[in-house]
């Protein structure tokens, strides 16, 4: 399987809808993904599947904000048919390598406790837990685990 990093775009929101609704208990409209291109400070992209049979497929995306020298990580998810993978990944170190070339030196993340896939991810990458976000997920009170990763 071959895929590509692509700023994300408007045509790319239905698919991401699609993905949204499977990985999140509490998925973001297509409104706030609309409203997420419009910020001056987003910094969102997807990754899309290079291969004929399903030309511009999006199968991952992240949506962030760059404000000064950090980045905070808002949405990223695979494709359950593309996970384990290394998609994510490959998704995340892009966009680092991109981030750093805007001023960016450092990047923070919430995470739920229960979410051991996320966190071995995070981990792998570097990231340092930093903080606990009590009740952070209102639909289930859970915990979120905040993380921080240094560019260089």
């Amino acid at each position: 399987m071959q895929w590509y990093l692509s700023a994300l775009t408007e045509s790319d929101i239905e698919q991401i809808l699609l993905i949204e609704k499977i990985s999140f208990k509490q998925p973001w409209s297509s409104k706030l993904f609309h409203e997420e291109l419009s910020s001056r400070d987003a910094f969102d992209y997807v990754v899309k599947l290079d291969c004929s049979d399903k030309p511009d497929e999006v199968i991952a995306y992240l949506c962030s904000r760059i404000t000064g020298s950090e980045m905070s990580i808002l949405r990223i998810a695979v494709a359950p048919e593309c996970r384990n993978s290394g998609i994510a990944f490959w998704l995340l170190n892009r966009c680092f390598e991109i981030a750093v070339t805007k001023g960016v030196t450092s990047v923070f993340l919430e995470v739920r406790e229960s979410n051991n896939a996320a966190v071995a991810l995070y981990s792998k990458l570097a990231f340092m837990p930093v903080g606990k976000r009590p009740n952070y997920y209102s639909e289930t009170g859970e915990d979120a685990i905040v993380f921080m990763k240094k560019l260089s």
